[in-house]
C-alpha cells in the first residue's frame, strides 16, 4: 500500500469512528427538490384513479365534463374521509361513467363503477338530498342533443350505491335539491323536445325518496315562466300546431285559463289550415285541454259537454284502427287510449263538481281501467312518473 492510499484509508476509519462507526448511504445523501402539498394533492388523486379504471378507458377529457374535474375527492358516505371519484371515458363504446374509490386500513379500493351511452358528462353536481350530509351525485350523461340526456342519482348507504333513475331528457332544471326542505323533495322539470321548432313537451316532478309523482303544487308559479317562453319564441300569427298546443297547455297548468282557450281556438285553426306546421296533435288533444281549462274556470257543464263530445270521438278513432289492423299493442294506439284515459279524467272532475257522484264514480273506473290495460301493455315502462291520479285529487 503506498503512502496516498495510506492517508485515505486513515482519513475515512477517523470519520467513521467520529460518527459512531457508520458512514452515510448514497440516498442520504441526495436532497429532493420540494413539492407543493397541491401538487402531490393532484398527482396523487390523478395516479389513483387510473389505476382502477375499466378496461379500454380514460380518465374524461376536461372539455367533456361540465365541471372540467376528471377526478375529484369528497366525502360521499359522510364518515370524514374523502374518497376519490374518477370520471372515464372509454371511447370505443362510446360509454362515458365514474369509479367510487374508497380507502380503508392504507389501501385505495373500487367500492363502485357505473357506465352508460354518452358524448359528454354535463351534470356531475353533488347535493346533499337526504339531509344527513352524505353526499349525492346528480350525474347526466348526455347521448346526443336530439336524443337527449339519461339523469340518475347516486347515494352511497350501507357500503352499496343506491341508484335512482330520473328519464331521459333534453334539457332539466332543478327546483329544489333536499328532501328536508319543507317537505317537497326532489324537485325537477324535465324538456322533452318535440320536433325542430324548439317546442318541448314539461313534466314537473317530484321524488321523495321512494316514488316520483308530479309536482303539481307548483305548477302555477313554474308553468308561467314556460307560457313566457313560448310566448318569446312565437310570431303571432303562428301556424305552428305543437306551439299553440303546449302554450295552452302551459296556460291551463299555470291557472291562465282564458288565456288557454284562445290559444286552443287558434291552435285549432292552425291544426285545419293546409299552411300549419307539425300537425303532430289532433284536434281532440286540443278539446282535452280545453275541458282542463273549463273545468279549471268551474264550468262544469260545459267542459263535460266538450268532455262527452271528444270521448265519443275517440271511441269510434280507437274501434276503427282496431278493425284496421288488430295490434293493440301498437305505440300509437297506446297514445290514443292515454288520451281517452285523460278525456274520462276531465268528465270525472265535471260530475263530482256537479255532485254527481254516481257518473263521476263511473267515469273515474273507465279512466282506471284503461291505464291498468295500458300497465299490463307496459306502456309506461319508460316513463319516470307511473300515470295514475287519486281519486281525491279530483273530488
Amino acid at each position: 500500500m503506498n503512502r496516498k492510499a495510506i492517508l485515505t484509508f486513515s482519513l475515512v476509519a477517523s470519520l467513521m469512528f467520529i460518527g459512531g462507526c457508520s458512514a452515510p448511504s448514497p440516498s442520504e445523501l441526495i436532497v429532493s427538490p420540494k413539492i407543493l402539498e397541491s401538487q402531490v394533492k393532484k398527482e396523487d388523486i390523478n395516479s389513483i384513479a387510473k389505476q382502477f379504471l375499466p378496461n379500454k378507458s380514460k380518465l374524461v377529457d376536461v372539455l367533456k365534463i361540465a365541471t372540467g374535474k376528471p377526478v375529484i375527492k369528497v366525502d360521499v358516505d359522510n364518515d370524514k374521509k374523502d374518497e376519490i371519484i374518477g370520471f372515464f371515458d372509454i371511447p370505443e363504446a362510446f360509454e362515458k361513467g365514474f369509479v367510487v374509490i374508497k380507502e380503508k386500513d392504507g389501501k385505495w379500493n373500487k367500492i363502485y363503477e357505473y357506465k352508460n351511452q354518452g358524448n359528454n358528462i354535463l351534470k356531475s353536481e353533488f347535493i346533499d338530498l337526504y339531509g344527513n350530509g352524505k353526499k349525492t351525485l346528480l350525474f347526466g350523461n348526455l347521448i346526443s342533443t336530439h336524443a337527449g340526456t339519461t339523469y340518475n342519482l347516486f347515494t352511497f348507504n350501507d357500503d352499496e350505491m343506491n341508484k335512482v333513475d330520473l328519464g331521459i331528457w333534453n334539457k332539466m332544471e332543478i327546483l329544489n335539491t333536499s328532501l328536508e326542505n319543507d317537505k317537497k323533495g326532489f324537485v325537477f322539470a324535465g324538456w322533452s323536445v318535440y320536433g325542430p321548432d324548439k317546442s318541448y313537451g314539461i313534466d314537473l316532478i317530484r321524488f321523495d325518496g321512494e316514488k316520483f309523482t308530479y309536482a303539481k303544487d307548483l305548477y302555477p308559479q313554474y308553468f308561467k315562466s314556460v307560457v313566457k317562453y313560448y310566448k318569446d319564441i312565437m310570431a303571432k300569427n303562428s301556424k305552428d300546431v305543437a306551439h299553440w298546443y303546449f302554450l295552452a297547455d302551459s296556460q291551463v297548468k299555470a291557472n291562465m285559463y282564458n288565456d288557454a282557450i284562445n290559444s286552443i281556438k287558434i291552435g285549432i285553426a292552425a291544426n285545419n289550415d293546409k299552411n300549419g306546421t307539425f300537425k303532430f296533435f289532433t284536434d281532440t288533444e286540443f278539446y282535452l285541454i280545453k275541458a282542463q281549462a273549463l273545468n279549471g274556470l268551474k264550468k262544469y257543464d260545459e267542459a263535460k259537454i266538450v268532455s262527452e263530445d271528444v270521448a265519443a270521438k275517440q271511441l269510434k278513432k280507437l274501434q276503427a284502427n282496431n278493425m284496421v289492423k288488430d295490434d293493440k299493442n301498437d305505440f300509437s294506439y297506446m297514445n290514443d287510449e292515454k288520451t281517452l284515459s285523460n278525456i274520462y279524467l276531465e268528465l270525472a272532475k265535471s260530475y263530482y263538481k256537479l255532485k254527481q257522484d254516481d257518473k263521476g264514480m263511473g267515469y273515474y273506473q273507465k279512466y282506471l281501467d284503461v291505464i291498468k290495460s295500458l300497465e299490463k301493455k307496459e306502456y309506461f315502462k319508460n316513463e319516470t312518473v307511473k300515470d295514475h291520479v287519486e281519486l281525491n285529487e279530483i273530488k
